[in-house]
């Protein structure tokens, strides 16, 4: 349900972009390789606010950035050499964030919009809470 939603809101802010309208959220076309680790932690935002309002708040999005600086420094182009994990949030096998892509209409493996939302996704269904899963994570073993 949540990514009809978020290709729902995709579809919105592409139409108000098409029309001249003033969109506040970033855009999913944005060129990956112009991205920065502030833009996509901007993205992270959005998607927080627009999917899982029950994190919008700074002691989560704190988790979040922790865990993510942590797993690739918000570089949406990391890559693990050792183990092949892929993107902000390290998906392995990184293809798991393929549908994501799909649905956003972008290459997931050099957009950070499909990335995020994969992992945001995932913490959501693993864990619950960016906080939890960053506990886990500093238990060593990776999230």
């Amino acid at each position: 349900m949540k990514l009809w939603a978020s290709l729902c809101l995709l579809l919105v802010l592409l139409a108000m972009a098409a029309c001249g309208g003033a969109a506040s959220a970033p855009s999913p076309t944005t060129r990956a390789k112009d991205n920065t680790p502030a833009q996509n932690k901007e993205i992270a935002r959005h998607l927080i606010r627009e999917e899982y309002a029950r994190w919008d708040n700074p002691t989560q999005f704190q988790c979040l950035d922790k865990l993510w600086q942590a797993e690739s420094h918000w570089n949406h182009t990391a890559r693990n050499k050792r183990t092949g994990a892929c993107g902000i949030p390290q998906s392995y096998p990184c293809n798991k964030m393929r549908d994501f892509g799909k649905a956003y209409g972008v290459d997931y493996r050099s957009n950070p919009w499909p990335q995020i939302a994969w992992g945001l996704h995932y913490i959501d269904k693993r864990y619950g809470t960016p906080c939890k899963a960053w506990n886990r994570f500093k238990r060593g073993g990776g999230y």
